[in-house]
């Protein structure tokens, strides 16, 4: 047995049952991608992303056991044990705990509650009671629940690669490499802890979203999922659907700008869009704001200030990696002019000289990877042509839209490379899409123009050939006339 902060972490049993559960999967895994992907470009993938995701969430248990020596992790874990206590008892009682709100007493689960970690806060509350369920299902046992998990966090990753592999399905290796095999999405992503939840849940909203609105296939069946994983990803981290809808609803009136024969409608929808848009998110925060008070539009900053000491004290007082953005006051006209430093921070710090521990050491090599890989991708293309693509491609629009929204949002409230390290990587993937995509659009392009090129002037193309071959003079007769 380990112990992390003296909760008991792993015990004997999982010696045993941590292998059954793995096979089962595995069977179960390899089954289902032979019959559903046995002609698929994705098929190699299938296996590989799941066991990267698995290793990541045994991972984050054994960092946070044997490195910091307890954290959120093993209290979810301990929260997750009243629920086997319930259901010994009885189903009934389980099922109460389960739909129990948060901070709510009754006479029946209150031997259950009283001593729980996260009951008081509706947003850990809903995590631990899905942990709980996990808890039930994998006989209390954390690296089983930890798989667990993270099978179920690999099927919304799968389902957004699955999205964006529909509409480029000759990018499919490097969409794969981006959303699949990033180091800090699939070890954070993963695990007992809310990250892993609220991944999957968005991965689920993006392809049920594009089903629906773009394919218009299975109409029921996605709005059902995007119903369920919705609530679930609003009751865990509200501010990932804040981000998220804005953007949505952007990516699809984009979409079927394409489609509208009038020139001067094609463009004016643009602008508007974007202004519907802001409009849209504007409402979407002042109706969460009436249901979760921490999110209204006063109390939004109040919020992000409280966040933001939390991590000053924890950076001071536990030596964690805190940075700062110099923001003097929390005023709206001091937080936009913080926008480019918080975007910053989020996708490519910590930088190697703020490394000051093996886990910051490994997100900055990842950081400079997404840096580098960025100015690569400006640099061949261009700015002109980046931000025409940006600007006129709906899927580009939709990736950079949605990261860099979500990336000021993180940004700014973390205060903290360890928290940030794990609160970016919702943004992560589709900001690598974004570029991925960016760049085949351009390419695509500069290869009709080049086609176009040689169809207007075939002489001069081939002249511009013929000047790097040798040219070999023609025999000169003997039999003079």
């Amino acid at each position: 047995m380990f112990k992390g902060e003296n909760i008991k972490m792993f015990y004997l049993q999982d010696v045993f049952l941590l292998p059954i559960y793995l096979v089962i999967i595995l069977i179960f895994a390899y089954l289902y991608r032979n019959f559903v992907y046995n002609q698929s470009p994705l098929k190699k993938y299938f296996i590989p992303g799941m066991m990267v995701k698995i290793m990541g969430g045994l991972g984050v248990g054994f960092i946070y056991v044997f490195y910091y020596d307890g954290g959120d992790t093993s209290y979810y874990f301990r929260d997750s044990q009243v629920f086997n206590n319930s259901i010994n008892d009885s189903f009934s009682t389980f099922f109460k705990l389960l739909f129990l709100p948060a901070k709510t007493i009754t006479p029946d689960t209150y031997e259950y509650t009283y001593g729980l970690s996260y009951f008081r806060d509706p947003s850990t509350w809903m995590a631990d009671r899905i942990y709980g369920v996990l808890s039930v299902l994998s006989f209390h046992s954390y690296p089983v629940m930890a798989v667990l998990i993270s099978v179920l966090s690999f099927t919304g990753a799968w389902a957004l690669l699955r999205t964006f592999v529909q509409l480029h399905p000759n990018l499919t290796k490097p969409l794969a490499y981006s959303i699949l095999f990033v180091p800090s999405v699939f070890f954070w992503g993963s695990g007992i802890l809310k990250d892993s939840i609220t991944f999957g849940c968005l991965g689920w909203i993006t392809y049920s979203s594009y089903s629906i609105f773009l394919r218009r296939k299975n109409i029921v069946i996605n709005s059902v999922i995007i119903f369920f994983t919705g609530y679930i990803a609003l009751q865990v981290k509200a501010y990932i659907i804040i981000s998220l809808i804005p953007s949505l609803l952007m990516w699809v009136i984009l979409t079927y700008r394409n489609h509208i024969s009038n020139k001067f409608l094609r463009v004016i929808i643009g602008p508007g869009v974007f202004f519907i848009a802001l409009a849209f998110g504007y409402l979407l925060v002042v109706q969460l704001g009436n249901e979760i008070s921490k999110f209204s539009l006063g109390n939004v900053l109040d919020t992000a200030e409280s966040f933001q000491q939390w991590h000053a004290h924890l950076a001071e007082s536990e030596h964690a990696s805190g940075y700062s953005l110099g923001v003097n006051d929390n005023s709206w006209q001091s937080i936009a002019k913080t926008f480019p430093a918080a975007v910053n921070v989020t996708l490519f710090r910590p930088y190697l000289w703020e490394a000051d521990n093996p886990v910051m050491l490994m997100a900055a090599l990842e950081s400079i990877f997404i840096m580098g890989f960025t100015i690569y991708i400006f640099v061949r293309n261009g700015i002109k042509q980046t931000m025409g693509a940006i600007f006129t491609n709906a899927d580009v629009f939709f990736c950079f839209s949605f990261s860099i929204l979500f990336a000021f949002a993180v940004g700014f409230t973390s205060y903290n490379f360890g928290a940030l390290v794990r609160y970016k990587i919702p943004c992560i993937p589709f900001f690598l899409t974004g570029l991925v995509i960016l760049n085949h659009v351009n390419e695509v392009r500069r290869n009709k123009l080049r086609g176009y090129s040689k169809k207007r002037h075939p002489l001069k193309t081939r002249m511009r050939q013929g000047q790097n071959q040798i040219i070999t003079p023609l025999p000169v007769s003997s039999n003079v006339e």
